[in-house]
């Protein structure tokens, strides 16, 4: 009981209980605590204190006065602190914000060269397709070219021989 006692005791000096407004409930409590376990009507008369707290009592409460001004320098100092980690929190959500617009942005751009990628290869796939065509045709051609007799080649042959008679007949004489 004498713990229980510090520990209420020692709330009660603590600056967060008197900023709830509880210092009066929780002495009422305290002094319940003290009494003889078997007499309940200190613990009842100490939370029927409680509850009949006025409403307005509690809601008009300002904590400033009851705080030095070192503690409310801490608390602007702590606050201030919060302030700059949430504005970092937020410039941080910002910039991925930024990032993930850029990755979309360059998303959008890759899409629209791939898809302008993929048909200047469409169309040199049908260019090939065209031109592996004219290739076939051509090779028959000429295979068709070399089965034909052609004058042309006979008179080349008879060219070439007469030509060669000429130079033999210059060097026999």
């Amino acid at each position: 009981m004498e713990i229980r006692l510090m520990r209420e005791m020692e709330k009660n000096r603590s600056v967060l209980a008197k900023a709830r407004g509880q210092d009066s409930v929780s002495f009422d409590n305290a002094t319940g605590f003290v009494e003889a376990p078997g007499n309940t009507a200190g613990r009842k008369r100490g939370s029927s204190h409680a509850m009949s707290l006025p409403r307005d009592e509690t809601s008009s409460y300002d904590p400033t006065n009851d705080l030095t001004p070192e503690q409310i320098q801490m608390f602007e100092r702590d606050n201030h602190d919060m302030l700059k980690h949430y504005e970092s929190t937020l410039d941080q959500v910002r910039t991925a914000e930024k990032s993930l617009i850029e990755i979309s942005e360059l998303q959008t751009q890759l899409i629209d060269t791939l898809t302008t990628q993929s048909a200047g290869i469409e169309q040199l796939v049908a260019d090939s397709d065209a031109t592996a065509g004219n290739v076939q045709g051509g090779n028959r051609q000429l295979t068709q070219a070399t089965k034909k007799a052609s004058p042309a080649k006979y008179t080349f042959f008879a060219t070439c021989g007469l030509c060669a008679f000429l130079i033999a007949w210059d060097l026999i004489i």
